[in-house]
């Protein structure tokens, strides 16, 4: 046989144990500190860093000669880094901002660090942001008006960035160490149990005998996991390997099927109760509870979905497609009674959280609770190998995330040194003329631009920093100028041009990237309405009275189901173009909270509408069909 051409020597095996004895000991450290060993943030954060950036230099190192030299030289200054400013601390709170020419020259040297590493792990684009914003504070004296600033010598910025609470080191990479590891981790002991599987094979028992019923299995179950997997695309990767291909078999166009998945996978980030560790995030910047967060966030998602699988029945009645056959389907009840250990592990988790459990001591339990049951349903599985495999894969997960924390946190210090947040916030509404609408469709666009090719989590973090305080100076409550800008955030990943979600799912259903994206931006159609409607009036929220509340979310239902027919061209018949406008609109006013005379005025025109198809149906059905028209 050939052998790999990668491989010289035993070195691939070298470097594989390397990364695995750090995937370990990151498993192990975060454990520990989540359970018995709590550490001061910096020293977390440090140790974190140093950890992840070690494996992202192994796993993604650069190709060509002697390359491997600046890999190891990359690691060790990294490591060097994290202990120094661990050993420092305490003077530098003493120096009150006094530098020395070594915090300098590390300082300089981890903003290169973190540059590089953004660059292996989510491309150009964010590393080419934060130069955006070094530049800005290295020059920002010459700019004119709001924009300049006062005159920062790298001498200035460098070590702010190195040292402050702001910086690299500092609140967004510490919600990387504390909350998101933790939690691939949780998601990858779980697909190591088999619960991953059983998701599946629950979600097509339950959905798989309706019209489309694949498509309605895969947006269950990617839910399911995604809502505790912190990426979108990785949890396409993860479901849309089963789930693709059956709704492919039922007759579903490739592009179709992938934007499913697509925007099935993406709807779990913002899913509680852990929103793909978002709403951790969340309660560290806004300081609100999570529980509160939980219960505000809750009402959106559903209509997401339900928007999403209305979508898909639809479609597949308009095609006349058939669900699964009894036989092709896994029974419910034994996949229930087999597998309801499987549940427990989440459940716990949430009971935990709302009982006001730390989000690490939840996670924690959880963990250890996942393993057991692992052991009790399948000892062979749980072997050594395929645990480490598991760390590994929490590991290799966490690269992206921890790189976008770190660079999220270049771009909140230069903010915080500069203050470039209040002058943005300013533009902004100065842009906006004062009118929400426009402030609005502003942060929409800029939400999706800055989102591209980042894990949600870091854009969420980049968003509440830059945009979100101008939707709060202008009025919006704090919890929705948060969630607003956590969709728009999360569907980047299904926007094109740069939609790693849409990237993963076509590449798994064999179509066009483009038409793909298109499909998944149709599909979504929800997520781009609701949150201006909650912004303008956040009753979906669940703030208000049990009237109020109950009377939107039902009008809010049936408006998002008539968005589906304004989606799909079908309502008991294809319908032309007109209808399915006055669909949508008839969809938008149902959804808007109030006035409660916009929810009326939606009812009745999809009402008439759908009257009209009825009558126009039966008219058609009263006449034979001639002989041309049968044939």
């Amino acid at each position: 046989m050939e052998k790999s051409t990668d491989l010289k020597g035993n070195t691939f095996f070298t470097v594989e144990r390397c990364i695995l004895f750090l995937a370990i000991s990151l498993a192990i450290f975060h454990l520990y500190t989540a359970s018995f060993g709590i550490l001061p943030g910096y020293f977390q954060s440090a140790v974190h860093w140093a950890l992840v950036a070690s494996v992202i230099f192994l796993v993604k190192p650069l190709k060509f000669r002697y390359s491997k030299y600046i890999d190891v030289s990359l690691i060790l200054i990294s490591w060097y880094i994290s202990y120094y400013l661990i050993t420092v601390q305490k003077e530098l709170v003493m120096r009150a901002g006094a530098y020395t020419d070594l915090e300098v020259l590390l300082g300089i040297l981890a903003i290169l660090i973190g540059l590089e590493a953004g660059r292996r792990t989510v491309g150009l684009i964010l590393p080419l942001f934060c130069l955006a914003f070094l530049l800005y504070a290295l020059f920002g004296s010459y700019f004119p008006g709001m924009l300049q600033t006062a005159n920062f010598s790298m001498t200035r910025i460098a070590p702010y960035l190195y040292t402050g609470s702001d910086g690299l080191y500092g609140q967004i990479i510490l919600v990387s160490a504390q909350f998101i590891f933790l939690f691939l981790l949780f998601g990858a002991v779980l697909k190591l149990t088999g619960a991953g599987t059983f998701f599946v094979d629950l979600a097509y028992s339950v959905a798989g005998k309706v019209s489309g019923g694949p498509a309605q299995a895969a947006i269950l179950s990617s839910m399911l996991m995604g809502t505790v997997n912190g990426s979108g695309a990785a949890n396409v990767v993860t479901t849309g390997t089963f789930t693709i291909p059956l709704m492919k078999k039922v007759g579903f166009k490739p592009k179709f099927a992938g934007a499913v998945e697509a925007v099935a996978s993406n709807g779990g980030q913002i899913m509680p109760p852990v929103m793909g560790a978002v709403a951790f995030l969340m309660a560290e910047i806004t300081g609100m509870p999570y529980t509160d967060i939980l219960k505000a966030a809750l009402i959106p998602a559903i209509l997401y979905f339900v928007t999403l699988s209305s979508c898909v029945y639809l479609i597949a009645k308009k095609n006349n497609f058939k669900g699964l056959q009894k036989s092709e389907l896994p029974s419910f009840r034994k996949t229930l009674f087999a597998g309801w250990l499987y549940l427990l592990p989440l459940f716990i988790l949430v009971i935990l959280l709302v009982q006001g459990f730390s989000p690490q001591r939840s996670a924690f339990f959880s963990i250890i609770l996942a393993f057991i049951i692992g052991f009790i349903k399948d000892r062979k599985n749980m072997k050594l190998p395929n645990i480490i495999s598991a760390l590994r894969d929490a590991a290799t997960g966490i690269m992206p995330i921890a790189a976008a924390c770190l660079l999220a946190g270049v771009i909140m210090g230069v903010i915080q040194l500069t203050g470039l947040g209040i002058k943005i916030s300013g533009i902004l509404e100065a842009v906006a003329g004062g009118n929400l609408l426009y402030a609005l469709v502003l942060t929409m666009l800029t939400s999706i631009i800055l989102g591209m090719g980042l894990p949600t989590s870091a854009a969420y973090l980049i968003l509440a920093v830059l945009v979100a305080p101008a939707l709060v100076n202008m009025g919006i409550p704090l919890i929705a100028a948060h969630l607003f800008i956590l969709y728009f955030g999360a569907l980047s990943t299904i926007t094109p041009p740069v939609a790693l979600s849409v990237f993963g799912a076509a590449g798994i259903a064999g179509s066009n990237v483009w038409e793909t994206g298109i499909e998944s931006v149709k599909l979504a159609s929800a997520g781009f309405i609701i949150p201006f409607i909650f912004a303008y009036n956040d009753v979906l929220l669940l703030n208000g009275s049990l009237s109020e509340v109950s009377f939107s979310v039902a009008t809010a239902l049936i408006g998002c189901l008539s968005l589906s027919v304004a989606v799909t061209g079908w309502c008991i018949k294809t319908i032309g173009f007109v209808r399915r406008v006055l669909f949508l609109v008839g969809a938008i006013f149902l959804i808007i909270p109030s006035p409660f005379y916009w929810s009326l005025i939606g009812f009745v025109m999809v009402s008439m509408i759908i009257a009209t198809i009825i009558l126009s149906t039966n008219k058609s059905n009263s006449y034979p069909l001639s002989k041309a028209e049968s044939v």
